[in-house]
């Protein structure tokens, strides 16, 4: 689009007036018919065509298809860049919310409970299939409770030597607080793994350890980036494991 405004000293005033008009409004062009266009910028059908013309299309349906394959051109070309950027960011302050006390306490908490359960939905459950995956390979007990329908008898059975560990980036996920509140009144400890933010999940859990997303409404759009939750349990896990070791050297 770009390298068409040199050509626009070719163009009448009307002509330059409706060009002016579809630089301003590329999205939008691509779906208007020629008569939708002619009413929006205030011309008419015969200036729009004489002006695609005079850039060197055959007419206002060839300029359309131009503009169609310029704009998916554009967001290919950024979106690489844009996705690089966000997940840069989303480590960066990730990593700026650690805090190693508080993951030093969970650290103790787990070694010395009795097991861990672990509560994830959506596609929160990638990562909870990576935490049990790295308790289980250093000795923790662990149990992912992927079935949806046993988040709640799970819950009932908690003991208060036990440990469950919720997943929720929204820290919204309705089945996901039930469970916590379960497990509050059976007096387990709970562990959230969350967004940086304000949620219900963080206030009913004892230990909420903070990741940072660009979008944390996952109710009807689930494909949040979670690189920050996997941060997250790797340092959990690396302060498990030191702790674990420093236990065993002490014996």
């Amino acid at each position: 689009m770009e390298k068409l405004i040199n050509m626009i000293s070719n163009l009448t005033p009307s002509e330059e007036k409706v060009f002016e008009y579809i630089y301003n409004n590329r999205a939008k062009i691509i779906n208007m018919k020629i008569t939708d266009l002619a009413r929006d910028s205030y011309s008419s059908k015969t200036v729009i065509i004489n002006m695609c013309q005079k850039l060197g299309f055959e007419g206002f349906s060839d300029f359309k298809y131009y503009l169609k394959t310029q704009n998916k051109s554009e967001v290919e070309a950024k979106a690489p860049k844009a996705s690089i950027a966000t997940l840069e960011e989303n480590i960066e302050k990730t990593f700026k919310l650690v805090d190693d006390k508080s993951y030093d306490r969970i650290a103790r908490e787990i070694v010395d409970s009795g097991m861990v359960y672990i509560f994830a939905r959506g596609t929160s459950k990638a990562a909870a299939y990576h935490l049990n995956h790295l308790l289980l390979t250093i000795g923790i007990k662990c149990i992912f409770v992927k079935d949806y329908n046993l988040l709640t008898l799970v819950s009932n059975t908690l003991k208060s030597n036990e440990i469950i560990v919720l997943i929720s980036l929204s820290g919204m996920t309705e089945k996901i607080l039930e469970a916590a509140n379960i497990a509050k009144v059976k007096g387990a400890k709970r562990i959230a793994i969350t967004s940086f933010e304000n949620n219900e999940l963080s206030r009913v859990s004892d230990y909420a350890l903070y990741c940072s997303s660009e979008d944390t409404k996952t109710k009807y759009n689930d494909s949040s980036s979670r690189i920050g939750m996997f941060i997250i349990i790797e340092l959990l896990v690396a302060n498990i494991k030191r702790l674990m070791e420093r236990i065993e050297n002490r014996e």
